[in-house]
């Protein structure tokens, strides 16, 4: 009611799906025709927003999300103008986020270059534009791939080439992987290496770094990941794998297939290994996070015998200097302090142990009664009702259909009293004095510790604290609730707060 009497404030909202739209004039050029129809219409454009990001893509559209959320959000600007439906969506799960713009929020969504009425009467005319430009969107990914698949048929590939190639002409001039001089003989020497029965990823890894062969100048260390995608690779030997079916390309082989096979049967023997066991480490696989650049602390076995943790990016920039080796022994002395600190005085100890079961024990004759005045309401609605059956059945017409209804919802009552007698019940079985059990179990947590197996440890370091960091060989982080509060109020005299 407030906007008539003044003009409506407009967002312009423009968008492009790519960068190399953005640098020429797409954006300019819907600016100014939002702008020209507002001039038209008598409306005010407050602001313009631009931005490059694809419509058709619905887990990827962020900036259009926030651009919603402010024009809902901001009690200024009174809707928002685009130029077509198109650069606003190409899925419906936006197209109803603009149709509530307007129905629930009360803004006003117009379109420059398409006109419709701003009633009921419009929103269908804006639905069957959002539905063809989804269309447009699918068609031209089915086309693409039709394209793609033609492509990869004749033995060309549309992508990216893998390491060890570029980009090049081919001899009739079109575009073709061609080796790249320098990876493509680092690429030969790997395989020649793992052909040779020597050597296993790892050290494979430390090979190929020692002879100098990195994967970039900024990633010298080849990761293990590189090596196992790149030994697996059917790009090496002349062919292309595509949507799980293989193609003969025109590309150059780096590998001999006799060579390539033999390193997938080594890889295949090594997975099939019985005796292939994954050592599964206490503090490592993400348990513990780099204090200075986040990433996970990971574990190696030294001599057979002895585990060591550091940061799994050893040579990221943000270290200020190159991270330490942290024996197991030091991390696991620094989580026995960090549990010793849950431990109570005596005398805290106990009263909040009493506090603990009394508090339990009122709530269990809560429950009980809860219960009975539960069972009671039951009885008496299946009384009702089989008195509403009975009726029902003893009398005709209007009169018995009356009954009938009634039954029904007397029925319906039965069943929700019922279900809470069940949630009741359910819960009297769980253990009521599991509060209690816990409090007593962390008072002998940090002496029994030590004892228990690998697989445990892990549970309870994970289940008692909280974003755990590593800073040199110094072990940080929170706890968990409940266990931060026994770990800030253990010095606490008994009548604190």
């Amino acid at each position: 009611m407030k906007r008539k009497n003044r003009l409506l404030r407009l967002l312009s909202v423009c968008r492009v799906s790519s960068r190399e739209q953005s640098e020429g004039y797409s954006l300019g050029a819907q600016d100014q025709a939002n702008r020209e129809w507002a001039e038209r219409k008598g409306y005010e454009i407050v602001e313009t927003v631009r931005y490059v990001e694809t419509a058709s893509k619905q887990k990827e559209r962020q900036r259009f999300r926030q651009i919603v959320n402010r024009i809902c959000s901001d009690p200024t600007i009174d809707g928002v103008v685009f130029h077509k439906v198109d650069r606003a969506c190409r899925n419906l799960t936006d197209l109803a986020m603009l149709e509530r713009l307007e129905t629930q929020k009360d803004k006003k969504v117009f379109f420059a270059s398409q006109e419709f009425p701003q009633n009921a009467a419009g929103r269908p005319g804006i639905g069957v534009m959002g539905v063809v430009a989804r269309w447009y969107t699918d068609n031209l990914k089915e086309e693409i791939n039709k394209g793609f698949r033609s492509k990869i048929e004749a033995g060309e590939y549309p992508h990216a080439p893998p390491y060890g190639y570029r980009m090049g002409q081919g001899s009739n001039g079109s575009k073709l992987p061609v080796p790249d001089a320098p990876k493509a003989e680092t690429v030969r020497t790997i395989f020649k290496l793992m052909s040779s029965g020597k050597h296993t990823i790892d050290t494979l890894r430390d090979e190929v770094f020692q002879r100098h062969m990195y994967f970039s100048p900024r990633t010298q260390r080849w990761t293990r990941s590189h090596l196992a995608k790149l030994l697996r690779h059917p790009f090496y030997i002349g062919k292309i794998l595509w949507r799980g079916q293989i193609y003969q390309g025109k590309h150059e082989a780096l590998v001999d297939e006799q060579t390539w096979q033999r390193v997938q049967q080594m890889l295949d023997g090594r997975n099939r290994c019985s005796h292939y066991k994954r050592r599964h480490f206490t503090y490592g696989h993400g348990l513990i996070k780099c204090a200075h650049c986040g990433y996970s602390i990971t574990a190696e076995l030294h001599k057979q015998r002895y585990t060591y943790y550091r940061c799994a990016q050893i040579n990221h920039y943000e270290h200020p200097v190159r991270p330490s080796w942290v024996p197991e022994s030091v991390i696991e002395s620094q989580v026995t302090d960090m549990l010793d600190r849950l431990i109570l005085p005596k005398e805290i100890y106990d009263w909040a142990l009493a506090y603990l079961k009394n508090i339990l024990e009122k709530d269990v004759d809560d429950a009980e009664q809860e219960l009975r005045n539960l069972k009671k309401r039951a009885t008496d609605a299946q009384a009702t009702l089989d008195t509403l059956v009975l009726k029902a059945a003893q009398t005709k017409d209007s009169l018995a259909e009356e009954f009938l209804r009634l039954a029904r919802q007397k029925q319906k009552e039965l069943e929700l009293v019922q279900r809470q007698i069940n949630q009741v019940e359910s819960g009297k079985q769980v253990n009521s004095y599991d509060a209690a059990k816990i409090l007593e179990l962390t008072q002998l947590l940090a002496a029994k510790y030590v004892t228990f197996p690998s697989p445990k440890k892990r549970q309870i370091v994970d289940s008692v604290f909280l974003n755990l960091r590593l800073d040199d060989i110094s072990l940080c982080g929170a706890y968990r609730l409940p266990f931060a509060i026994l770990a800030e109020n253990r010095t606490h005299p008994l009548n604190s707060g």
